[in-house]
């Protein structure tokens, strides 16, 4: 196989890995060029990218890149939220740091890959690398809010929080609403989170339930409520789908969750009220612990019907 159609392959690679959007192809003729937007979703951050692909590569030359600049995707939840403040970390790439990326890139093509395509394994440990030394994300910081304020930051798990977290299943709701089950809320730092569970086998229960929940004046003030649900149709296909609700990558960490656990017709929304102390990655384990012990404790984990 030629060195153009090695080329040609690693990207319907990049495409088929990251999505199409995220390859954006040159229309220069003489050059192989492509722009790569690949998303690091530990850091909530994308980098672009644009890389050359000489005629000798894979074979005799490595690919270079260029670094174009990141997007902290954090920050661009202003406009959909907003009753809270994202603070902007600076991702940059220092020059020590960019010959340290050029010297793997080539090593990676040399002796990892083989003298073969290598941008893929390249940009994965681009992201492990980048994670160690940028910044974490930030939680957001909720603005201040005329009526609740002095309510918000009295929340505490042994009083306010327990009480949202049994009368959620209590409030008034329509006829054909599903049953909710609430689990016990998880502490870190001040911060709150408790999952809820219900069986579905629409999206309107979805809504339902959702709409139910957001009755309770305390989950409807809280921070995020993060949804995701798995529903089985009748020809065996799988509905699913999640809402981050300002909380960037959330939803989709906890669609995998119940996609791991082989959940069917259940919806789980899990309310975090923020504690005023950064989490950083932690918050992403407690919002899928508290959805864990919620379909442990719900008894439905595992049931069809």
């Amino acid at each position: 196989m030629d060195n153009r159609q090695r080329q040609q392959d690693e990207i319907l690679a990049l495409e088929a890995i990251f999505g199409a959007q995220a390859v954006e192809k040159s229309d220069i003729s003489d050059e192989h060029t492509f722009i790569l937007h690949a998303p690091i979703d530990t850091m909530e951050a994308q980098l672009d990218l644009r890389f050359y692909l000489p005629d000798t590569y894979p074979s005799d030359t490595p690919p270079v890149f260029e670094w174009i600049c990141a997007h902290d995707m954090s920050a661009q939840l202003r406009e959909s939220s907003p009753g809270f403040i994202y603070p902007v970390r600076q991702l940059v790439l220092s020059d020590s740091m960019y010959d340290v990326a050029s010297t793997e890139l080539h090593r990676v093509w040399d002796e990892e890959m083989c003298r073969d395509v290598a941008v893929y394994s390249w940009v994965v440990w681009l992201g492990e690398y980048l994670s160690e030394r940028w910044p974490q994300p930030l939680d957001p910081i909720p603005l201040p809010k005329d009526s609740v304020t002095n309510e918000a930051s009295s929340y505490t798990v042994s009083n306010n929080i327990q009480s949202a977290a049994s009368n959620s299943t209590q409030s008034a709701k329509p006829d054909s609403a599903p049953n909710i089950f609430t689990g016990p809320p998880l502490e870190m730092k001040k911060s709150v989170f408790v999952a809820h569970v219900a069986r579905v086998r629409s999206a309107d229960d979805v809504r339902a339930v959702r709409d139910t929940l957001l009755q309770d004046k305390k989950i409807a003030q809280a921070t995020h409520n993060i949804l995701a649900y798995r529903i089985t149709l009748d020809n065996g296909s799988v509905s699913q789908d999640n809402d981050d609700d300002g909380e960037t990558a959330a939803g989709k960490r906890l669609g995998h969750l119940l996609h791991v656990l082989g959940v069917q017709n259940l919806v789980v929304v899990v309310t975090r009220w923020y504690g005023g102390t950064h989490l950083g990655p932690d918050r992403f384990k407690l919002i899928n612990n508290a959805a864990r012990l919620a379909l442990d404790q719900s008894g439905l984990l595992g049931k069809e019907s």
